[in-house]
């Protein structure tokens, strides 16, 4: 009975694994077609007062969102204020407004389930809201103000400025961020506002007449573009709304500071800050590219095989997969009016730094001496496309993103052509772009780590110049 049993048993898993085997053979699929992106273009429109408006309906849900970009940035904070462009978007709706104090700002959108944010970029502002679209005549009425007359109350203005500068106290508790925050500085310059950091002696500077000016000057309807999808009735009856509740809003001229031109020298600099901390932190900074530059397309595609793509990318295969030396390990550009900049990154073990910092520089070295692999090009433009496509969820985001790049100075069928020009990309345009761009004997090498853990002296890649943690 036993024998019988275990006969049985071992058939039974003979079969299964077979039948199992058989479940596994890869299926043979029909070849897909090419994607065809036609995204909605929704409605451009000027108000009186010279904003611009992107429209789009959407009754799918019975709730409304806006979002207005604002051509304004951190960059243009005045060197002694530092922070100041933060502090003013941080106290758009939280410091009142002229119609409404603090607290009745607070009650009345906690009892909508509404929300009214603001965001401070580099290059832009951003004030949004969203409610559902019964309550959207009160809640409108909150954030046009709050666009329009945003009075900076003493006791916010004073709440906000010290959680500042307890942030700034704070700012080295994740040595992650310093890294790449002090990599930034260091590539920049302290001096030009691509590598500014606020400072106690620059929040403590500012003042509300500080904050009332930097708004009076940029935040003007002719220097706003506005998002606008939802829930409404009809194109008319939200240009009409749009209209009125802006309609004593004047247009003006805006003020932009220069920015000092970007002066990058092509040679290896390493920084280093000495840190008693488990992992080390390496940043590879080189110099980017300018928006608009049109060797964009085939950056993103070499990028994506370098460093880019998630776990199929050559950083993430070779240190983290096949070495194991990284959990973290990857690369992007940022675009800048003057030049951007190429960053990789990776946190890993101080015993093994030097063998991950060599392997970053080879896989630089690599990208720019040999042609990828076809399949390593349709990856990438395939994960490239399908990305870009899925960032448009819903016609707000949709709105969000014509109104982005207009503030920006795209052209206007930039958006409709993306995935159009991504893949015409080759393997030659990959490669001469690495050439011009990744070069690691001039790449600047940011290390924050702990010196006595480490395999190998920071001093084999090159003449260091040590930071002080602060």
């Amino acid at each position: 009975m036993k024998e019988h049993f275990l006969k049985t048993l071992i058939l039974g898993s003979s079969f299964f694994v077979f039948a199992s085997s058989l479940y596994a053979i890869k299926p043979k699929l029909p070849k897909s077609k090419p994607l065809n992106f036609s995204p909605p273009q929704g409605a451009r429109h000027l108000l009186k007062n010279g904003m611009v408006v992107y429209i789009l309906k959407d009754n799918t849900l019975p709730i409304i969102n806006i979002s207005a970009k604002i051509r304004t940035g951190k960059m243009y904070d005045a060197k002694d204020k530092i922070g100041l462009a933060q502090l003013t978007a941080d106290l758009l709706k939280d410091g009142g407004t002229l119609k409404y104090k603090p607290e009745e700002i607070d009650e009345i959108l906690e009892f909508s389930g509404a929300s009214i944010s603001s965001k401070m970029f580099m290059e832009e502002g951003e004030v949004s809201l969203r409610c559902l679209s019964k309550d959207f005549e009160k809640v409108f009425d909150i954030y046009s103000d709050v666009l329009m007359n945003p009075t900076f109350n003493d006791d916010k203005v004073k709440l906000f400025k010290n959680d500042t500068l307890e942030g700034i106290r704070r700012r080295n508790d994740n040595p992650d961020s310093q890294a790449q925050r002090e990599a930034l500085r260091m590539f920049y310059g302290k001096n030009h506002p691509y590598g500014w950091r606020t400072e106690s002696s620059t929040i403590e500077a500012i003042n509300k007449a500080d904050l009332k000016n930097f708004h009076s000057n940029f935040y003007k309807p002719n220097n706003i573009i506005l998002a606008v999808s939802g829930d409404f009735k009809n194109e008319e009856e939200i240009l009409k709304n749009l209209n009125d509740s802006f309609s004593l809003w004047q247009p003006g001229k805006v003020e932009f500071p220069e920015i000092p031109k970007v002066e990058i020298k092509p040679q290896r600099s390493i920084y280093f800050i000495d840190k008693d901390i488990a992992q080390t932190f390496i940043v590879l900074l080189q110099k980017g590219i300018k928006r608009h530059d049109s060797i964009e397309f085939p950056l993103t595609v070499a990028n994506h095989i370098l460093g880019g793509g998630s776990f199929s990318s050559r950083l993430t295969n070779e240190i983290r997969t096949k070495k194991g030396l990284a959990y973290s390990v990857y690369s992007y550009f940022a675009k800048r009016p003057d030049y951007g900049y190429v960053l990789a990154y990776c946190g890993t073990k101080p015993q093994t730094y030097s063998q991950s910092l060599e392997e970053m520089l080879k896989q630089f070295q690599l990208m720019r001496e040999k042609t990828v692999s076809v399949q390593e090009l349709n990856i990438a433009k395939s994960s490239i496309i399908n990305s870009f496509v899925f960032r448009f969820p819903t016609p707000f985001s949709l709105m969000e993103e014509r109104a982005s790049y207009e503030l920006y100075n795209y052209p206007k069928n930039y958006l409709d052509k993306y995935t159009e020009e991504m893949a015409k990309i080759t393997q030659t345009d990959v490669l001469e772009v690495s050439k011009k761009i990744l070069d690691p004997e001039t790449a600047m090498i940011f290390v924050l780590g702990d010196s006595k853990k480490f395999d190998k002296p920071l001093s084999s890649f090159g003449k260091v110049i040590e930071l002080k943690d602060e």
